[in-house]
This record gives C-alpha cells, structure tokens and sequence, in this order.
C-alpha cells in the first residue's frame, strides 16, 4: 500500500472508529464501572485512556492494524469487538494510577508537622512543647549516635534551618559546630554534602526501621519523619512520571480472540 493509499485508508477508518467503535467503547465503559460499583473513578478519564491507547496501537504498528487485507470498515469493527477488553485495561490503568497517587500522598502527609516544627520560629524549649514531641526527639536522640546526628544536621538541606535542626537532634559538640560551619561556608562541594545527606538519611532510616512498629515509635516516627524524607539530589527529581497502568499492547489478532 503506497503512501497515498494508507494515508486515504487511516482517514477513512478514523472516520469509522468516531462513527461507531468509539460510542462501543463508552458504553462498555460505563458497563464496567457499574458492574464493579466503583465511585472512586471517572468514567470520562477511562474512555479517555481507552482511545489513546487506540492511537498508540495505530501509531506504533499501523500494518497491524490498518492492513489491505481489511476495508477501513471491518478494521474499525475489530476495535470495536474488543471494546469490553479496552474498558478492563483503562479500568486498571486508572486503579494503578489512584494507589500511586493515594500511597504518594500517605508518605507526604506525614512530613507536614516536621515541616511546621522546621519552620516555626520558637525556642529550642518549643520545639518540645509537647510531651509526645520531646518523647520522640528523645528517642531519636538515644538511637542514632552522636555522628550521625551531627552529619543529618549539617546536611539538611535548608541552610538556614540546620541550627535548629541540630538544637533538636542534640547535635551541640563543638565538631558538629565546625561541620555545619565548612558546610554553610561552601568549604566542602555540594556533591560530597549531598552524598553526606544521602547516606546519613539511609543509615537513619535502618537504625529505626526495627522499631517503627512499636505505638510509641510510630509517634515519635509521625513527629520527627526528618529522618525518613527522601534525600535531594543534584540531578533532579528521579520519578519517572505517571504511567498509564503498565498495560501491554496487544496484537488485534489477541483483540478478538477474547
């Protein structure tokens, strides 16, 4: 098939597909979303994910597809045979995509009260106002060494926050002192405090992981979860983006077989 031709034919099957597989795939849907009485998902955003994924097909192995075997007539009806298929896999597409988001939002929730204690303006005194915070710090203070502390402090990675962070951890010796100051002061290069973060937030998280089951701990983990944000790094942010469910794309052939 020349250039021409498969230009005319895609043409002509799009014209099919907003004709007739595009309402088959509404309908089976808005089926599929009532069969399994979900009200956490909008039936707008899995036609949506359901007809990109049509395009993508095309896109990526148009032979396939759009072959000359086929009028762009019984090609569009193949689609639509598989409609119910198409409606399953937007179903778990957007299923994937709501735990992401859900689990996303668990792990940040938490982080607010450290941030409100990090940005707060009060005393060290404060800080550990309440009976629960001066608890965990404690606690935080009596499980990771004096070292580590030091290192977290100096490492924070707001700069005019790491005096106050180091009053919390109890990081006050006079070579905690003298690493904040190299790291304020720009003696040591970024990668290497970076690196210091990192692996200081690492070593952290595996001394308390052991106890984060215990109701106290838990607290302590709620108040003072400094210790469990994820590191920054120089070279950005390393999540990949959202993903549409991880859904393989199938031949037609697979299509209708189901």
């Amino acid at each position: 098939m020349s250039n021409v031709d498969q230009a005319a034919f895609e043409q002509a099957f799009w014209a099919q597909f907003e004709s007739g597989p595009r309402q088959a795939i509404e309908r089976a849907c808005e089926h599929h979303l009532q069969r399994t009485r979900c009200t956490a998902i909008d039936v707008d955003d899995m036609i949506s994910w359901a007809v990109c994924r049509v395009w993508k097909m095309v896109e990526e192995r148009p032979n396939e597809i759009l072959t000359a075997d086929l009028s762009p007539e019984a090609s569009a009806e193949r689609i639509a045979n598989a409609s119910r298929l198409l409606a399953r896999w937007a179903y778990l597409a957007m299923i994937r995509s709501s735990s992401r988001r859900v689990d996303r939002e668990r792990r940040t929730g938490d982080f607010d009260r450290v941030q409100h204690l990090a940005e707060t303006r009060s005393s060290s005194s404060d800080l550990e106002r309440s009976e629960t915070t001066r608890l965990a710090l404690d606690s935080l203070r009596s499980r990771l060494n004096a070292d580590l502390r030091g290192k977290l402090a100096a490492s924070w990675k707001e700069p005019s926050e790491r005096a106050r962070i180091a009053l919390a951890l109890g990081a006050d010796r006079e070579k905690d002192d003298q690493l904040r100051t190299a790291v304020t002061a720009g003696v040591m290069r970024v990668n290497t405090v970076e690196k210091m973060r990192s692996r200081s937030l690492q070593r952290s998280r595996m001394v308390m992981r052991p106890f984060k089951k215990s109701f106290f701990l838990a607290c302590a983990l709620a108040c003072l979860s400094m210790v469990f944000a994820p590191p920054a790094y120089a070279g950005g942010d390393d999540d990949g983006g959202e993903q549409t469910g991880g859904c393989l794309i199938q031949s037609p052939d697979s299509l209708t077989a189901r």
